[in-house]
């Protein structure tokens, strides 16, 4: 009997093992369902992450390509750059410099720009953010051109650039050059007008007094110019005012500036010129013009010119004290019978 009981008690012992491996199992079994549970929530949440960033990519590729469509219909030239050097360009660009899209990419955006500007180029490149900015770039064979650029930051790949559009201005500085001497320029004899003759008076005046230098001026104009248009037209008075220019140009030195600044009337201002050096001048002047010829339909025009000059004193106020007096002498070399010079 007693081998029955303990036959019953092992029995009994061995069931609550079973009934303890059943509830652990069970357990496994729930904490395994909650596992797969969260392996498909996160597997799911992975999938909308690779889905949302295929999109993201798709989003960016998209926007690249737009971009490159853009840029490349665009007209000017289009540089994408980070630190110093071209990442990116469009073909207005290769044009521009006249490289291939392979050379320029990878290659230091200094090498486009004027050795003039380079020791600046940070500023400039700062400058042209949101504004523009001009400045000389070069082509690759060492031509430099006028370029507008304008900058704006971007994120490219990922990391801080700049995409910068640059423009010839080529013909721009070329057309505003030319009203800039059309501007100062009288149209009859190709020589400076009053206003150009003022602004370079003005500009030598000031430079005489920073550094004590002698300035002269000289005012002329040619002796009965009214007969000549009377004899022979006004047409061969323009030709008569037209040789002034040539004779003007071969008697006067390279640093003087001369002009007409009305009518018949002539003036120039002689840099580093004190009374003798602008007397010289002025009657080599006188007698350059006395022996000048114009030919006109079978004849010979002749002319004489009466000169004043002045030179610049202590007391003067401005470039015009100096004109004031040259015309005041001018006037007397007219009253004194013309074809001379009258000065200080």
């Amino acid at each position: 009997m007693k081998k029955k009981g303990e036959g019953e008690q092992a029995e009994k012992g061995l069931d609550k093992k079973l009934i303890k491996l059943k509830r652990k199992l069970a357990r496994a079994e729930e904490r395994l369902v909650d596992y797969e549970r969260i392996v498909d929530r996160t597997q799911h949440l992975l999938n909308t992450r690779i889905e949302e960033v295929e999109a993201a990519h798709a989003e960016v590729q998209e926007s690249e390509g737009r971009f490159r469509h853009l840029a490349e219909a665009a007209f000017e030239a289009i540089l994408i750059h980070a630190d110093g050097k071209i990442r990116d360009c469009n073909e207005a660009a290769t044009q521009l410099y006249q490289l291939s899209r392979k050379k320029l990419i990878g290659s230091s955006i200094l090498k486009r720009i004027h050795p003039s500007f380079q020791s600046g180029h940070l500023d400039w490149l700062r400058e042209s953010v949101g504004q523009p900015a001009e400045l000389t770039h070069v082509r690759s064979d060492g031509s430099p051109v006028a370029v507008e650029v304008r900058s704006q930051e971007i994120f490219h790949h990922g990391d801080s650039a700049l995409v910068t559009a640059v423009r010839d201005i080529t013909t721009h500085k070329e057309m505003q050059e030319k009203l800039q001497a059309l501007a100062n320029s009288d149209p009859l004899t190709g020589m400076g007008n009053r206003r150009f003759f003022m602004d370079a008076g003005k500009h030598e005046y000031y430079r005489s007094l920073r550094y004590s230098q002698p300035l002269g001026v000289l005012m002329f104009d040619i002796d009965f110019f009214k007969k000549i248009n009377d004899t022979h037209g006004h047409d061969a008075g323009d030709e008569a005012l037209c040789s002034i220019s040539k004779v003007v140009t071969d008697t006067l030195r390279d640093s003087d500036v001369s002009a007409r600044i009305g009518g018949e009337e002539f003036a120039a201002v002689l840099p580093n010129s004190d009374i003798a050096g602008a007397n010289v001048l002025a009657e080599r002047l006188r007698e350059n013009m006395e022996s000048n010829v114009v030919p006109w339909n079978d004849i010979e025009i002749r002319f004489t010119v009466s000169i004043g000059v002045a030179v610049l004193r202590e007391g003067d106020e401005g470039i015009e004290d100096l004109l004031n007096r040259a015309d005041q002498h001018l006037y007397r070399a007219k009253q004194d019978g013309r074809n001379c010079v009258v000065t200080d």
